[in-house]
């Protein structure tokens, strides 16, 4: 007995000893200059692979840490990083405030970045993430958004619903097509500045993230540094001129802070003949601190916003002005240009959040979120007289009438001397359309031609809250609930009737095939031959409900060696349609309430990071889910009826990805090889057929794909002033199966089909598969200096399912020609891009600044790299020939530049 209370009196000696050789590392970090605390920042003990970050006041600690010499290494997003060497000699060792330098590029004079994708629109195309949403220290990220952004490139191919954005903890995307309105927020640069970036599957603190990734936007008034900005901004982009105003307080003694921001952007004419902008932004946000535990913010933002656009036209037509930046939409006025196709857009929102610090260890962190508003465009509508779009494809040289195979040559000769003559030929006659109108007037008839709205308005409520629990120093429990109410009103407005007397809500073509039944013409059998003034709905008139409920929780667990993540997801989701209308071709099924649809989904999904040292690093990430269709997916023509797809169900998606990373001060590096598989997908195109006079619809079930590919990104420091960067993109996605398509037309002239569509091993389009970027960042007392060399190829055309079917090829023998001619999927040319900034800071008696930055995107000046574009979905069945209906394009914008000009106190 003696011999064991020895040897426990030893044990518990050696023990205390063993402890007594532990102790912790604590300190603050602030920034340089402005005392303002670092959140978020990392500190890193190198050779023992440990690290923490720091909390919302700037402070850290590290526990068990063995008495030594050390060298710390502290970083943080936009700031310098630097190490620090100190030894632990007690129990507790304290740095002094540690102060971090903002980097000079991001402290002083960020560019403003204005990605030419989001300002060039089309219905049919995807927003494409923009450059001002990546700040992440990853450079592939970073050169992702910003570089290959405008050039349409989509990081990994993913479509835009799986990518998100957060505003303060809530989910922004449009709930009815997954995407992102970067549009509600433009031209608030300063004030949508403070972000969060977290990669693909990583976990995250306020939501079940994107497998895009997500980033998280926060506009708590606390989180500003106290400050008065003002900038000028010059561009031969979309837009010529922005003002920014930007005004925050800080936080002050009293527990309040505010900080106010409006912008203005506008231009006559922007890079595209044409097309014009007028934009204003405002936001608020106001918040007032409860002692330690308690704080309350409200964030009140908009952005009205008119622009006219330009559209994706014919090859020819380009060829014949001679510019690949043609825009079909605009014609002359009496002296003026007026486009016909104007985007229009204010969906304000209101955002509260209330965070509830329970204790060191526990945060809840709860958000209310209402938006309301409206958006749409608007297009020419005409009855009973010639199609007035110059660029229609009976109105070119190339047009073959049914009775030739081609115009003859003095014919041909004729229109292309009026196309490249006449200004009335190329664009808009609007003068003529406006005489055509008077005389139907005398006539008492009415108008031929409108400009008609397609608008859409919104209302969504969202209730999110998320707690955050530290459990011990080694794992952090995350969960939260996620609520969305949505509901949008679509429908038609006559917005000008150019001088004509009236309009009558009828469907022209109907009338047309069908004569004598006048009831099938109706627009709405409740109001017939409805007589329609200037500012009345007509058309089609419904609305979508949408109820959204998530759940979801995470464990992160951190270890010396290794760090690793599990995170699940239940979603419950509800849509269905209610029509106001009682459409004369489906008098059953389109007034009033559908079905309900729902569905429930899952997700999970998990990670780990294995820490070679305080350097190398090894990171696996994977995840399986199930997701419900996408309202835009699913009902097949909500314009006119409540039929929805053909056995409609859920997508799944699976996938994985594994990491190399090295951090050292002089090297970040990046390399990332990803697999994700996509089943059960659904997709609808609607389009109209001037052939059989009316709409038809495309609807595809069954659709699988495959997204792989390597992502490589390294940033060496090579001097200490100069870094040279390289980032590849090398993907493979293609579509694995022969989806069922089923053709319909609105007007129920031809009978619905469903075949098979022949896209096996077709690559995805609409995105470049391959892009690499490379170049040097300078940086010396004050002054920056980029330079990048871009390059994208593999992006392939937007395909019509019409021509992979069957019927397409039908009469064919066995090697003719023409098969591969119809079938082949069409790639876009590939591109090249020099560009490159050049910024200057200058610091006026530690308070004032100024700061001066010229980009300059394109420097070759390069036109021929085309960007985006589709396939017209109608095709020749009886001759076969794919030249009787061209494809569309759009092409990168050649040599532009952006300054700004900004002055803070």
């Amino acid at each position: 007995m003696k011999r064991f209370l020895s040897l426990l009196g030893l044990f518990l000696f050696l023990f205390s000893f063993v402890n007594a050789q532990n102790g912790k590392v604590t300190g603050k970090i602030i920034e340089s200059g402005t005392g303002k605390a670092v959140s978020k920042a990392t500190i890193t003990i190198t050779s023992l692979n440990l690290s923490t970050v720091t909390d919302s006041l700037g402070s850290f600690e590290i526990k068990n840490v063995p008495y030594g010499k050390y060298t710390a290494t502290v970083s943080g997003e936009n700031y310098e990083s630097v190490e620090k060497t100190f030894e632990l000699s007690a129990e507790t060792f304290s740095f002094s405030p540690f102060e971090l330098k903002k980097k000079a590029a991001e402290s002083e004079s960020l560019p403003e970045i204005s990605t030419i994708i989001l300002d060039q629109d089309d219905e049919n195309k995807d927003q494409n993430i923009s450059g001002l949403l990546h700040s992440s220290e990853d450079i592939f990220t970073s050169t992702a958004g910003y570089t290959f952004g405008s050039l349409s490139f989509r990081p990994r191919g993913y479509d835009a619903d799986n990518r998100g954005v957060l505003i303060n903890g809530t989910d922004v995307s449009d709930a009815e097509n997954g995407r992102i309105n970067f549009s509600d927020w433009g031209g608030l640069n300063d004030a949508m500045r403070n972000k969060q970036i977290y990669m693909y599957y990583d976990p995250t603190p306020l939501s079940y993230s994107n497998i895009g990734g997500v980033t998280n936007i926060d506009t708590r008034a606390s989180n500003y540094r106290k400050q008065i900005k003002l900038s000028y901004s010059l561009s031969n982009r979309t837009y010529q001129n922005r003002i920014q105003l930007t005004y925050s307080t800080g936080l002050m003694k009293n527990g309040w802070a505010f900080t106010v921001s409006g912008s203005r952007r506008w231009a006559q004419e922007g890079y595209v003949d044409g097309t014009w902008y007028d934009a204003w932004a405002y936001f608020l946000a106001v918040e007032k601190k409860f002692g330690k535990n308690h704080s309350l913010a409200l964030t009140v933002f908009g952005a009205p916003t008119k622009r006219g656009t330009q559209s994706a036209t014919f090859q020819e037509a380009y060829d014949l002005t001679g510019s690949n930046y043609y825009n079909p939409n605009w014609g002359y006025q009496n002296g003026e240009k007026r486009n016909a196709r104007v985007r229009s857009n204010n969906e304000p929102e209101f955002i509260l959040n209330h965070i509830w610090t329970i204790n060191e260890k526990t945060k809840l962190n709860t958000a209310v979120n209402y938006s309301f508003g409206t958006n749409g465009w608007t297009s020419l509508n005409w009855y009973n007289a010639p199609d007035p779009r110059p660029d229609y494809y009976r109105y070119l040289p190339s047009y073959k009438p049914d009775y030739v195979n081609h115009l003859d040559e003095y014919t041909q000769q004729l229109i292309t001397n009026q196309w490249q003559n006449d200004v009335n030929t190329r664009q808009v006659n609007w003068d003529k359309l406006y005489a055509i109108n008077r005389l139907s007037n005398g006539e008492g008839q009415q108008a031929r031609y409108i400009v008609e709205r397609n608008e859409t308005k919104t209302s969504q409520f969202i209730f999110n809250t998320a707690l955050n629990k530290e459990v011990n120093e080694h794992i952090t429990a995350t969960g939260g609930v996620n609520f969305k109410l949505y509901k949008a009103s679509h429908y038609k407005i006559l917005e000008d009737l150019l001088g004509g007397g009236y309009w009558v809500n009828i469907d022209q073509y109907n009338e047309q095939d069908f004569p004598g039944d006048s009831a099938s013409a109706q627009l709405d059998l409740n109001n017939p031959n409805q007589v329609i003034n200037k500012g009345d709905k007509f058309g089609y008139n419904y609305d979508v409900n949408m109820n959204n409920l998530n759940l979801w929780g995470q464990g992160a667990f951190t270890y010396n060696k290794v760090d690793f993540y599990v995170a699940a997801s239940l979603t419950g989701t509800e849509f269905w349609r209610t029509g106001y209308y009682k459409n004369g071709r489906h008098p059953n099924n389109s007034y009033g309430k559908s079905s309900i649809y729902q569905y429930f989904n899952y997700g999970i999904r998990g990670g780990v990071t294995y820490k070679i040292s305080g350097r190398h690093f090894l990171k696996a990430s994977g995840f399986y889910e199930t997701k419900a269709p996408l309202f835009s997916n699913s009902f097949v023509s909500p314009r006119t009826r409540n039929d929805v797809a053909k056995d409609l169900t859920s997508e799944k998606s699976y996938g994985g990805d594994a990491s190399y990373i090295i951090r050292y001060p002089w090297l970040s590096l990046r390399a990332t090889y990803y697999y994700t598989r996509f089943l059960d997908g659904t997709a609808i195109i609607s389009y109209y057929d001037d052939v059989l006079r009316t709409y038809v619809n495309n609807v595809s079930t069954g659709i699988d794909r495959t997204h792989q590919g390597v992502e490589f990104g390294a940033e060496v420091k090579a001097t200490k002033w100069m870094s040279v960067i390289g980032v590849a993109a090398i993907g493979n996605y293609i579509f694995t199966s022969r989806p069922i398509t089923t053709v319909s037309a609105d007007n129920g002239t031809i009978p619905d089909s469903t075949g098979i569509t022949y896209i096996k091993n077709f690559y995805v389009p609409s995105t470049p598969q391959t892009a690499l970027s490379g170049g040097f960042k300078f940086n010396y007392k004050y002054w920056f200096f980029d330079i990048n060399a871009n390059y994208c190829d593999n992006n392939w055309l937007s395909f019509t399912p019409e021509r992979r079917t069957e019927a397409a090829i039908s009469g064919l023998g066995p090697g003719d020609p023409k098969i591969a001619e119809i079938t082949q999927e069409t790639k876009l040319k590939s591109g090249f891009t020099l560009d490159a900034s050049l910024g200057k800071s200058i610091r006026i008696k530690y308070k004032y600044f100024i700061n001066i930055n010229l980009s300059v995107t394109n420097i070759l000046n390069s036109k021929e790299i085309q960007t985006w574009g589709y396939e017209q979905n109608r095709f020749d069945f009886i001759n076969k020939d794919v030249s009787t209906f061209p494809p569309k394009y759009l092409y990168y914008y050649g040599r532009t530049f952006f300054l700004n000009i900004g002055f803070r106190i």
